[in-house]
């Protein structure tokens, strides 16, 4: 399973900058150098899009990672310029915009159904994807998918995951048990 998650990966991570490179620019960009952003985004994009990707649909993961780099221009002054890496600090503020997006969308469904008359309660998931390791990813929920994806296809330790989604650890490496059993139990019965 570790495999075809990390097969999954597909886009490559043109990621040629270093830390002190990330670290530059998110201060550049702090400081009102937008032009700086460009760089950040050429280094961080790709990666980013292809998580947003596996997350939503391909079509709500390019206005995922606009968004992320939005975000980056209004925060950058709270990166920490000491940080090992930009890598985890992206990755967080993706995960929060896919998770504003999906709340959003959910409120969205709601308030539609809500005017239209009915009051059931509105669950709005991404369209399903063609491919099996697509299939089950989506069968997971919203936050052990956040995990398994950030864990195994991105390389995040669980602290890493954990400072990046303000979760305890412990929290972590349950979602990401749940996650891996029920991606196994599916793999086993047959998509």
């Amino acid at each position: 399973m570790k495999a075809a998650i990390r097969k999954l990966r597909g886009l490559p991570s043109p990621s040629t900058g270093s830390a002190a490179d990330d670290a530059r620019d998110i201060a550049r960009v702090a400081r009102g150098d937008i032009g700086a952003l460009g760089a950040l985004y050429d280094r961080h994009a790709l990666a980013l899009l292809g998580f947003a990707t596996r997350a939503l649909s391909a079509v709500e993961a390019e206005d995922v990672v606009q968004a992320t780099f939005v975000r980056v221009v209004r925060i950058a002054g709270t990166f920490h310029a000491d940080a090992e890496s930009a890598r985890p600090w992206l990755f967080a503020i993706a995960a929060r915009v896919i998770q504003e997006r999906r709340r959003s969308l959910r409120r969205f469904a709601a308030a539609l159904l809500a005017f239209a008359g009915q009051g059931r309660t509105a669950t709005v998931e991404p369209p399903e994807s063609r491919t099996d390791l697509e299939r089950g990813l989506a069968k997971l929920s919203h936050a052990k998918r956040i995990v398994l994806l950030l864990s195994e296809a991105e390389g995040f330790t669980a602290e890493e995951i954990a400072a990046m989604l303000s979760i305890p650890v412990g929290t972590v490496w349950t979602r990401l048990h749940h996650a891996r059993r029920e991606m196994r139990r599916f793999f086993e019965e047959g998509p």
